[in-house]
């Protein structure tokens, strides 16, 4: 008899999906909170894309402003100057386009203006957040991190060179729009990293302590997409079918983290992007293999069935057989899209690794109870040298 357990599953009030989705739907929901004055949160990048001005031709009934000052991997500091320039504006609605930084920035904005303190008071800090902040509407820019539809945020802590999370049910959306049109101009390297990001957040979810059949239907699809697109999509970035394959992929490992977490594929990768400024997915892309390689016996008939999802043929393998083979297309994916399979390539040195082995049993408890194997700081280590 299978036991489900009673893990809350939690989405945005609204998931709008399809070719076109922000132009046909973004005036409409952003009406719908009888909204006056938006504020559109992004960066740079997307300004010299033209997205932000197409998203402001969508609102020309609305009052709209910009802020565009997000970092490409956000600190807290990076949050409390986006706090400090949006004091005492009143916005009705916020609006995130970008990636994850983007996004997650957008998100704790919102919540934070509702609630007393600084960033920091909230993020790995001692304060949570106790109620709504304004309505939220997420459109993500690349495929990759999910946010759009999780309570978590990440930023990193320039001054403990560390990587800190916020999680909570306020920080939900409630409305995420993902347009594949918005991916479309991702370059290869970013698609590779936020890709293999997105499929970790399947696989991890996929094989966690807290997954449930629910979170496995999204997991399982998600695997399934990014697996059979993530070549295409950074090949050939402009096949839309790819394009979309990966952005439903994006979106539902990441309804899977909602629902289930994630596990020590992030807990290790918080070091490297802490110290190392790798970007959060290139981060989780290093670590994926070597961490699912040691994973495998914690839960083998699910890593039997990720081979398969990943298109592999299974038939006649046993689940050991098969467990394995996952890892190997796992480690065969990453290195067709060029995902560099060391870290020394980063200039990581071996002098770290214990420090880094300590840390992550340290202050990654959250995550490292949730991985299907238990892992030591001597299992850690081992870990890192491996990925070395």
């Amino acid at each position: 008899m299978t036991i489900i357990k009673p893990v809350p599953f939690k989405i945005p009030s609204a998931v709008i999906t399809g070719l076109g989705s922000v132009k046909e739907n973004l005036l409409d929901q952003v009406k719908g909170f009888d909204a006056r004055r938006v504020l559109i949160v992004s960066d740079q990048a997307l300004i010299k894309t033209g997205y932000v001005d197409e998203l402001k031709g969508f609102l020309k009934d609305v009052e709209t402003e910009v802020y565009a000052n997000i970092e490409p991997e956000p600190s807290i500091e990076n949050m409390e100057e986006t706090l400090a320039w949006c004091s005492g504006k009143k916005f009705d609605v916020f609006i995130g386009l970008g990636g994850g930084s983007v996004i997650d920035s957008a998100k704790m904005l919102a919540a934070l203006l509702a609630h007393d303190g600084k960033a920091r008071d909230y993020v790995g800090g001692p304060k949570t957040f106790e109620k709504l902040g304004a309505p939220t509407i997420m459109i993500p820019t690349t495929s990759g991190t999910g946010a759009e539809v999780t309570v978590n945020v990440v930023f990193k802590d320039k001054a403990a060179k560390l990587k800190r999370v916020a999680v909570s049910p306020y920080l939900m959306p409630n409305v995420a729009i993902v347009d594949p049109l918005y991916t479309m101009t991702v370059p290869p390297a970013v698609t590779a990293a936020t890709g293999m990001d997105a499929l970790t957040h399947a696989i991890e979810a996929y094989t966690a302590m807290k997954a449930t059949p629910l979170t496995d239907l999204f997991a399982e699809d998600a695997i399934v997409r990014i697996g059979r697109s993530i070549r295409t999509a950074v090949t050939a970035g402009g096949n839309v079918e790819a394009r979309l394959d990966m952005s439903l992929g994006s979106l539902f490992g990441g309804i899977a983290n909602a629902g289930a977490s994630v596990g020590a594929v992030h807990a290790l990768s918080y070091p490297l992007c802490g110290e190392f400024n790798l970007s959060h997915g290139a981060g989780n892309a290093l670590m994926l293999p070597y961490v699912a390689e040691l994973n495998m016996m914690g839960n083998i008939k699910k890593f039997a069935r990720i081979a398969a999802l990943l298109g592999e043929a299974t038939e006649g393998y046993s689940d050991r057989d098969a467990a394995e083979l996952a890892v190997k297309s796992i480690k065969r994916l990453s290195q067709d899209i060029g995902i560099p399979p060391r870290m020394s390539e980063f200039g990581i040195t071996a002098e770290v690794l214990p420090r880094w082995a300590r840390t992550v049993i340290e202050t990654q408890t959250r995550l490292l109870s949730n991985n299907p194997r238990r892992l030591t700081e001597k299992d850690v280590l081992a870990i890192y040298e491996a990925a070395l």
